[in-house]
């Protein structure tokens, strides 16, 4: 007996078993459609199962509320193998929308059902006595749910009332961030991270897909919003829809690094899976799909795209996952990103990129894979002792110079974006965020139609926030080397001097955004040199290190490299230990 979204998609849509699902009734396999939690219906099932009168397929008809389904609490055993401990729970089912791609539409409705939050909240409670905070809530559209306010409202009265405080992550829509109030709850309530099916930057694929709801020029809004909440966006995004190319691909990951700036992206080749509309519509027009249900991933071609030649989609899929992940952009994403959730970022980004060095999908790999050998499908081969064990061999080896790679780049990282700069940051942040303030007043004074009177108090006020900010500035530079503070020193006195000879009289707007946009750029270039130095560093060791291996290779060993090894060795220590250090407290 076999049930679950792929043989329930297919009877949903095709009202019928297709060839594969039938191949499967003739050879004494029963299928099972809809949901099996309806009063009666699994007993029915088992009934029939024990009296040997099991019938070739069984339609579950209506949906069953859920209400007052039970759920099941987190179980230690399942979740001690994973490295983070995440439970996840779905508080509603089904989706309003009408996306062509999607199955959850067509297999549990587009009429939302919703459990009791009390349910909810129970199994909740019973998971943090066991030790379990983190969350993942499943819906597919939490924002839609008519719970969601009650629900954010009991998490909020867990941690208020009884100290039960969790973290958790949802599925939402792009739209979710005009809901009055959903955003300031979500995060009160313990969110940190949302997923949005933002799927495209291109409106005529955002069209064909049916996605109306999203739209493009409102992305970068969105994001902003999340941020300033202190909640991170993660989206999923598709390659291979109807307009895209290889080239048009990566002019759209540009924008969504660029312009969209989120903070995390999973890329999905596009793929008819069953019980969408999309796969119907492909079977009814008799293209050529994939036979291998196994490939129906989101990881493979499955279908003859007019675009691209076989095999250029897979690579424009790979160079996505590559582009996103660049160190650059896990630079910028951590720099940018809401700085109570660096950490969450970091090791997120972290992840990702770790995958993406293997050329596996993150969503669909573990830290080490286990291998088993004679666990392999029926239809292959099994691998002899010595052909396994040399193949697994060739896996870790593989895994180890990844490790090695990522180890040394989020050293650097670490190094560029590191919140123990926090207060510079926060400090450079405030100067950039009234440069543009007032940088958008003197356009409107350009043009003159607004006029902003009393420049010089605004000056004076700005004068005022600059001594402030440049006293705190000097404090903070007191850890850095000699040659570094000399050098602030200099540029701290050069402002002074320029504030004393202001002529108060004669201010104009324009003045007050040149000041801010220079004190802007002194306290950036503070920073930027302070990094340099530690990088610098870290990329000479290396250097050596690579190279010393290069030497063993070629069988010849350099004295003046080996007596350099053991310096090298106290800064692998060092940086380690002041990242450990971060990485444990700041976590």
């Amino acid at each position: 007996m076999i049930g679950g979204f792929h043989v329930s998609g297919i009877m949903k849509m095709f009202g019928k078993p297709t060839e594969d699902l039938q191949y499967l009734i003739e050879n004494g396999v029963s299928i099972v459609c809809g949901e099996v939690e309806g009063e009666g219906v699994m007993s029915m099932l088992l009934n029939d199962a024990i009296a040997g009168r099991l019938k070739p397929y069984y339609i579950i008809e209506p949906s069953p509320e859920i209400t007052d389904a039970p759920i099941l609490p987190a179980s230690k055993e399942y979740l001690r193998h994973f490295m983070q401990p995440m439970c996840t729970i779905d508080t509603s089912r089904g989706c309003p929308y009408n996306c062509s791609f999607c199955s959850i539409i067509n297999v549990q409705g587009r009429k939302l059902r919703c459990r009791s939050v009390e349910r909810i909240l129970e199994v909740i409670e019973k998971n943090y006595e066991n030790g379990f905070y983190s969350y993942f809530f499943t819906d597919d559209n939490l924002s839609r749910s008519p719970i969601w306010e009650k629900l954010f409202k009991g998490l909020i009265r867990l941690k208020q009332e009884r100290g039960i405080k969790i973290r958790f992550m949802m599925q939402i829509d792009t739209q979710a961030y005009k809901i009055p109030g959903f955003v300031d709850l979500a995060k009160e309530a313990g969110c940190y991270l949302v997923f949005i099916g933002m799927e495209s930057v291109n409106p005529a694929n955002l069209d064909s897909m049916g996605k109306k709801q999203n739209k493009v020029d409102e992305y970068a809004k969105m994001v902003e919003v999340w941020h300033n909440a202190g909640i991170l966006v993660h989206v999923g995004y598709i390659v291979g829809m109807p307009f895209d190319t290889p080239e048009s691909i990566q002019r759209d990951v540009d924008v969504l690094m660029d312009r969209v700036k989120v903070d995390e992206a999973s890329f999905f080749i596009m793929t008819p899976i069953p019980g969408s509309r999309d796969h119907k519509e492909r079977i009814e027009k008799g293209e050529n799909l994939e036979r291998d249900w196994n490939n129906y991933d989101s990881c493979h071609e499955t279908f003859d795209h007019p675009n691209f030649e076989k095999g250029e989609l897979k690579n424009a899929w790979f160079e996505a996952w590559h582009k996103f992940y660049s160190k650059a952009n896990i630079v910028d994403i951590l720099l940018r990103c809401p700085p109570e959730q660096y950490w969450n970022a970091f090791w997120l980004t972290l992840w990702n990129r770790y995958s993406t060095l293997l050329g596996n999908h993150p969503m669909c790999m573990g830290f080490i894979q286990r291998r088993r050998r004679k666990d392999r499908r029926p239809t292959m081969e099994k691998e002899s002792l010595v052909k396994f064990l040399a193949r697994r061999v060739k896996d870790y080896f593989a895994i180890f110079k990844t490790v090695c790679k990522v180890f040394w780049e989020y050293q650097e990282v670490w190094i560029l974006t590191r919140k123990e700069l926090k207060e510079k940051r926060v400090l450079l942040a405030e100067a950039y965020k009234k440069y543009k303030e007032y940088e958008s007043y003197l356009v409107e004074y350009i043009k003159g139609s607004k006029v902003v009177d009393n420049a010089s108090q605004e000056y004076r006020k700005l004068i005022d926030g600059f001594n402030n900010m440049i006293s705190n500035l000097v404090d903070l530079t007191k850890n850095y080397d000699e040659k570094v503070v000399k050098k602030f020193a200099i540029r701290v006195k050069s402002i002074q001097e320029k504030i004393d000879n202001v002529d108060m009289k004669s201010v104009s707007l324009e003045d007050i955004v040149n000041t801010y946009e220079k004190v802007a750029n002194w306290v950036l270039e503070l920073y930027e040199e302070s990094v340099v130095r530690n990088v610098a560093i870290r990329r000479k060791i290396k250097i050596l290190w690579l190279s010393f291996l290069q030497d063993l290779k070629e069988k010849k060993i350099r004295i003046s490299k080996l007596f350099k090894l053991p310096v090298a060795l106290v800064w692998e220590v060092y940086w380690g230990f002041r990242f450990a250090i971060s990485a444990v407290r700041m976590k």
